[in-house]
């Protein structure tokens, strides 16, 4: 039977703090949570489960080798997680975090995570969420591996009562009301993994090619266009 938790914008202290555990116990146990970022709701769990990390895939409906994001609490953990994550990119970091932009690493080769991948993808992508709740019960689990709780190649989930999932597959689910439609994350990676500078826009979504370049001006302009809906 699945829990449900409802975190009105007003809550009390003391309640979002006992959501928040609870919700990290049930991850903790093996549990898929359906928790709320910032333009939708998202499936989460801990990125060093693989069981978890699959049924996720299996509830979208994900095709063969699809790479769940991460979601961590703060910058400070990826120095154990990636093997390039610089001071081009801490700057960046420190600028635009909490929010909407996203940053492919090279994994650490000792990681034991499969996001969905096989283990066979050489980046992952990451970011600090802006949605409180989400970005708390990160610090408090550790790395989530994340997807939109909706079907593959679907808009965003909203409101929570249509996640498309079974309330069987489901430990957790955390309510804060219907979420507002919203930009995608701007999303940067490096030319050559591995290989120090060499950045580039891939997508430029909620923040702009001028806002990053202000921060670091060698960074290759993107000539993707800017796009909204889907809350990655």
């Amino acid at each position: 039977m699945s829990i449900y938790i409802t975190l009105p914008a007003d809550a009390e202290p003391e309640a979002f703090s006992d959501a928040v555990r609870e919700i990290t116990d049930l991850i903790n146990s093996g549990g898929i949570a359906v928790v709320p970022a910032e333009h939708g709701y998202l499936y989460a769990c801990n990125a060093f489960d693989h069981d978890a990390v699959s049924r996720i895939h299996t509830l979208r409906g994900d095709p063969a080798y699809t790479a769940c994001q991460v979601i961590v609490g703060n910058s400070q953990v990826l120095p154990g997680l990636a093997t390039d994550f610089d001071s081009e990119l801490q700057s960046l970091a420190d600028q635009f975090w909490p929010g909407l932009l996203t940053i492919h690493l090279m994994p650490h080769y000792g990681l034991t995570w499969d996001l969905g991948d096989g283990g066979e993808l050489s980046e992952f992508a990451v970011r600090v969420p802006a949605q409180e709740i989400l970005r708390a019960v990160a610090e408090s689990t550790g790395p989530l591996a994340v997807a939109s709780a909706a079907i593959a190649g679907r808009p965003a989930t909203r409101e929570i009562d249509f996640v498309p999932a079974l309330e069987s597959s489901i430990a957790v689910y955390a309510d804060i009301g219907t979420l507002p439609e919203g930009p995608a994350s701007t999303l940067i990676r490096r030319s050559i993994l591995g290989k120090e500078g060499g950045l580039e826009i891939i997508r430029i979504g909620a923040i702009s090619q001028e806002e990053i370049t202000a921060i670091v001006p060698s960074i290759v302009p993107s000539i993707v266009p800017t796009i909204s809906g889907p809350v990655n």
